[in-house]
């Protein structure tokens, strides 16, 4: 069951019949019958899960190759082996159909979705992911039981979750030992085409900054999407922060900071040196696996924040992908 698929949305149920077989009316239910064999993939994180599974085989086509750092699924593209298809009002309904997908893993923002619709229409089946609507690092990776459960791998994503959820839960009981005092002021993101996207106190970003022993300097602010700010309403309050994450993603050296804004400096992380970039896994095409595999490990984006903002806690932590932009 997707018990919430978008905002206000009602539950959706999928019941998976082993066997490829006629079955009685699904009722509020949508039947999938058979283990699928050939997918549509139109949500990025879902290739992480199914290659954790060994399922990428199953990958015929996704929406849009160029945000996929998966190499296997890249390489495939390249070769023909995998079809990029489009979405939403771009998608292109003949291809899909002429592929056969068992099924199509998609996101909606709504229950009107073009995507969505177009699909149903022409009986290709649907199933929504909407794992982008968890406010938790373990929510969103407990998606997987999903993908195990429709592909008949149960027993091998509950065993991987089991694995991840027990290694974050350490990791945020070590991080929960850290005094108050001890914790650093933590500010993220940048300023991007006029505005300061800021996560909100709710939010996904603010939940890993908390577990991994922060201060999140707006963690007081409701609401779990972004705030947007001026560059000055940021600098009053993050102006003495002691680490700076999350950073613009064509941040690559201290001069792209200041090329962005030189007001940038003013920021104490800038001059200590405390700036990390979470772009460690990021190919030649400008995908991150950040929000591809980043968001079905928490368990590793946990560590590599732990480990930048207390050090002594995991001594020779090796990060996955975190990197300190290069500085004094």
């Amino acid at each position: 069951t997707v018990p919430e698929p978008w905002a206000g949305g009602a539950p959706i149920r999928y019941a998976v019949m082993k066997e490829n077989r006629e079955g009685g009316d699904g009722g509020q239910q949508t039947v999938l019958r058979g283990t699928p064999q050939r997918v549509v993939v139109m949500v990025t994180p879902v290739i992480a899960h199914l290659s954790d599974l060994g399922l990428l085989d199953a990958v015929v086509a996704v929406d849009n190759g160029d945000y996929l750092y998966n190499q296997t699924v890249r390489e495939r593209i390249a070769s023909g082996r995998v079809s990029v298809v489009g979405g939403g009002a771009e998608l292109d309904l003949e291809r899909v159909v002429a592929l056969r997908p068992d099924l199509v893993l998609l996101s909606a923002l709504g229950p009107d979705d073009t995507s969505v619709r177009r699909l149903e229409a022409v009986g290709v089946p649907v199933v929504i992911v909407a794992d982008w609507r968890e406010q938790t690092p373990l929510g969103r990776a407990e998606w997987i039981l999903l993908l195990g459960a429709l592909f008949g791998r149960t027993q091998e994503a509950q065993a991987l979750f089991s694995e991840r959820e027990r290694d974050y839960l350490r990791l945020r009981e070590i991080a929960s030992g850290v005094a108050a005092a001890d914790r650093p002021r933590v500010m993220a993101n940048g300023p991007w085409q006029g505005s300061w996207p800021v996560p909100a106190g709710g939010s996904y970003m603010a939940r890993l900054f908390a577990d991994a022993g922060g201060h999140y300097l707006w963690e007081d602010l409701p609401g779990t999407g972004s705030l947007f700010l001026d560059l000055e309403s940021v600098l009053e309050r993050a102006g003495d922060a002691d680490v700076w994450v999350n950073l613009n993603f064509d941040w690559r050296t201290r001069e792209d900071v200041l090329r962005t804004d030189p007001r940038l400096s003013l920021f104490a992380p800038f001059a200590a040196g405390r700036m990390y970039h979470h772009d460690l896994r990021v190919n030649p095409a400008g995908a991150s696996d950040f929000w591809e595999s980043g968001a079905t490990r928490p368990d590793q984006v946990l560590a590599d924040l732990v480990s930048i903002f207390h050090p002594n806690l995991l001594p020779g932590h090796e990060r996955v992908f975190y990197r300190r932009l290069p500085g004094p």
